[in-house]
């Protein structure tokens, strides 16, 4: 068992919900010292391995639990569900598609060029973080696809 709780761009990991209640508590102390707080309606938990709800609060802090979140771009779930992790790259890379959509199909602009701003802009983005991943057939199908769907529109 797990216990991820985050806020913003801290990571808590626990193996006990003892242990994480100490932590957040770590955390706090120092951070009111300086005068800074921890925004309860932004900080949420994750318990990865179980699926009991037990901890929600630490001290006079009350936190949301969730199945997933974003940390550093990358979507972590409970289940360490990689092909959700894919479709959110994908995703992604759709939006820098489409930004970049009237470039691609514009006719005055050489096709050298376009296949250089898909491997500089948009596969990038695809890509992050996949060093990671455990491919499925499935998973390989969506990537091919939206590969063959930005070569289509450049060629």
């Amino acid at each position: 068992m797990q216990i991820l709780a985050y806020a913003y761009d801290i990571d808590i990991i626990s193996r006990s919900p003892k242990f994480l209640q100490e932590g957040t508590i770590a955390l706090d102390r120092p951070a009111r010292r300086m005068g800074l707080e921890i925004n309860h309606a932004k900080t949420k938990y994750m318990i990865c391995g179980m699926k009991k709800k037990y901890f929600e609060k630490v001290k006079h802090m009350t936190f949301e639990r969730v199945n997933s979140f974003v940390y550093l771009g990358t979507l972590i779930t409970a289940d360490n569900n990689t092909s959700a992790k894919i479709n959110n790259r994908i995703t992604l890379a759709n939006r820098s598609y489409f930004g970049l959509v009237n470039i691609l199909k514009a006719k005055n602009i050489n096709r050298k060029y376009k296949v250089i701003m898909y491997k500089t802009l948009i596969k990038p983005v695809l890509t992050y973080g996949a060093e990671t991943w455990v491919l499925s057939k499935g998973d390989e199908l969506c990537l091919g696809v939206f590969e063959r769907k930005i070569v289509r529109r450049i060629y």
